[in-house]
């Protein structure tokens, strides 16, 4: 969950909020989001036994990534205390504790920015959907990160996405790839580097990607699990 949520979080000071990851518990359900105002990524999970109050904190996310490192044993029970009124949480595990502060403040309301519906949906692999941003980040770095993705829908065959970046010292490059797309052809531009980064975590070999229009936001999915969400903004195609 952590590896899956932690990247999205902000690195900037300037908004300590977005520094962290919300998480809220209710009766048997856990979930955690982070965002940077760019992107927002959001996982759910069922806990074994309900609590008997609702829990909402703000944890650094620096400190849920240490907590990932450490508890590398997959099978090793991690147990939360947030004590009341300390404004902390603390971390049990077998041979090591971790304690961290908790971030004041209010946390954006995501659950708004999420769409609900969409007008185009692409299902295309992981593995060459991640490929292709690898090959195209090359030439994007030099020009803002900015990969274009043209979802092109074709009669009675699997559609293709053409992924196609350029910049004036590198030139531009081209890679396209099957995919399932239905619904309208859309041309929409993202930061190449934020959809390596959560096809990296995405950990299903197929994704999703719904979107409506070029301005509005994009949301990835895996396929045949409903409680990993992500939303990424797109950028000005220019």
């Amino acid at each position: 969950m952590i590896n899956q949520v932690g990247f999205a979080a902000s690195s900037e000071e300037a908004r300590p909020v977005l520094q962290g990851v919300l998480m809220e518990i209710n009766d048997n359900e856990i979930s955690l989001a982070a965002t940077d105002g760019f992107r927002i990524s959001v996982r759910i999970a069922k806990l074994s036994t309900a609590l008997p109050n609702p829990i909402k904190v703000i944890i650094p996310a620096r400190s849920l990534n240490e907590l990932a490192r450490i508890a590398t044993d997959g099978n090793e029970v991690v147990t939360m205390v947030v004590p009341p009124e300390r404004g902390q949480v603390v971390f049990h595990m077998q041979n090591a504790e971790l304690v961290t502060q908790l971030i004041e403040g209010n946390f954006p309301d995501y659950r708004a920015i999420i769409p609900r519906s969409f007008k185009t949906r692409t299902i295309i692999s992981t593995n060459e959907f991640l490929k292709a941003c690898r090959q195209a980040e090359i030439i994007a770095r030099e020009g803002n990160y900015v990969i274009r993705l043209n979802m092109k829908p074709q009669d009675g065959d699997p559609g293709v996405v053409e992924f196609s970046t350029q910049s004036e010292e590198m030139g531009s490059g081209e890679v396209v790839v099957d995919a399932n797309i239905e619904g309208p052809e859309l041309l929409i531009a993202f930061n190449v580097r934020f959809l390596s980064e959560v096809l990296e975590v995405i950990g299903s070999p197929n994704t999703i990607l719904e979107t409506n229009a070029n301005n509005t936001p994009g949301l990835l999915s895996p396929v045949g699990n409903e409680n990993f969400k992500h939303v990424i903004m797109p950028m000005h195609l220019g």
